[in-house]
């Protein structure tokens, strides 16, 4: 099926000018929908990756939920420019979320945000604290929620012990035969399991609560405007139940990291304590109001855990020959492994000042 003709099932207001390949996605094909109308507003158009997400129906309907929900609550609040600062799905001339092509590939849109701009890191302090304030707003919002109202597009996506059982299995198998070539890292793994098990068992005990996460809060997931200020949270295919700790740490781990997620040199590999102060403030002030005691005090331990689960997850696939992760040389699942796995180190030596940041803020 064209592109014409997938657009043809959409219910635009306007004829459309053009159709162009945006952004720089790595899982879904997006597409700037320029229309001819003026003063019309523009839309983006996604094929969905059904590879990645098997329950399209179920991401879809979270998108739905979730985007409804926060714009309702704008509108509430009585904010401006509520256009620019909240995705809402165009439906099909038949009432859906999404169209599937003659290959069964999912298709859908959105309105598209004018007038943004995208941080693939943090520069500074500045956009570490708004970023992360918008992640937190984000979860205060869709705290009244009831987080069974979503599922879960990838099922145990934050599941440490999960996580662990599948390097085992790797370790197992050893398809490739590497692992001897990475028996430190296997030590030191099987060295933390019950330590970064914690906060998956408080959970289990419901000393924390299950919420809707957003469970992908880099900073590049967050629009900003001509001011630096927040305007929207987007990409929000990975939502589903689960705990503050995993945007917490996802976030702090891909914005306060002073070298690169692959970083060949694990000397540049650190917490930046300024920038983790940053985010940490920016996001608890949106979030204070509804963490329990036992959430907050456990905060800090999601900045070892989330590069520890990468670190795991790149170690797993480089054992299994490198089958999920795209990778730019033989050995570039292994260097993501040691760089994630030097940042939880990192983050260990450093894990007192992190709980005190927390606790200060």
């Amino acid at each position: 099926m064209s592109i014409e003709k997938i657009i043809g099932n959409f219910n635009f207001n306007s004829p459309i000018a053009s159709v162009e390949p945006y952004g720089g996605g790595h899982i879904n094909d997006t597409y700037h929908v320029r229309c001819k109308n003026p003063g019309e507003p523009d839309y983006l158009l996604q094929k969905v990756n059904n590879y990645v997400f098997k329950d399209i129906e179920g991401l879809m309907n979270n998108i739905a939920v979730v985007t409804s929900h926060l714009r309702k609550k704008m509108i509430e609040r009585g904010v401006q420019d509520v256009e620019r600062r909240s995705l809402v799905l165009l439906k099909t001339i038949d009432g859906k979320l999404y169209v599937e092509d003659e290959d069964g590939n999912p298709w859908r849109v959105f309105n598209f945000i004018e007038d943004h701009k995208v941080y693939d890191g943090a520069p500074n302090a500045e956009i570490a604290f708004e970023g992360a304030r918008m992640f937190g707003q984000f979860l205060n919002e869709l705290s009244e929620l009831d987080p069974a109202s979503v599922v879960e597009t990838i099922p145990d996506f934050h599941k440490i012990t999960w996580r662990l059982d599948n390097l085992e299995k790797a370790i197992a198998e050893d398809p490739s035969g590497r692992v001897k070539e990475v028996k430190d890292e296997i030590k030191y793994v099987r060295s933390r399991r019950e330590i970064m098990s914690v906060i998956q068992k408080l959970g289990e005990k419901g000393a924390i609560r299950p919420r809707i996460v957003h469970n992908d809060t880099k900073i590049n997931n967050v629009l900003f405007d001509e001011h630096n200020k927040g305007l929207c949270v987007i990409d929000l295919d990975t939502i589903m139940p689960g705990y503050v700790h995993y945007d917490f740490g996802d976030g702090v781990r891909t914005c306060a990291n002073t070298g690169a997620e692959d970083d060949i040199d694990l000397k540049n590999i650190s917490y930046d304590l300024e920038i983790y102060k940053a985010f940490t403030s920016g996001y608890v002030e949106s979030v204070s109001s509804i963490l329990n005691e036992t959430e907050r005090s456990t905060l800090a331990q999601a900045a070892l855990l989330f590069p520890f689960i990468m670190g795991v997850r790149f170690l797993t696939d480089y054992i299994a020959g490198d089958v999920y992760y795209k990778i730019n040389y033989e050995d570039h699942n292994l260097v993501r492994a040691k760089a994630q796995l030097k940042l939880t180190q990192d983050g260990e030596s450093k894990i007192d000042e992190l709980n005190r940041i927390v606790q200060n803020v």
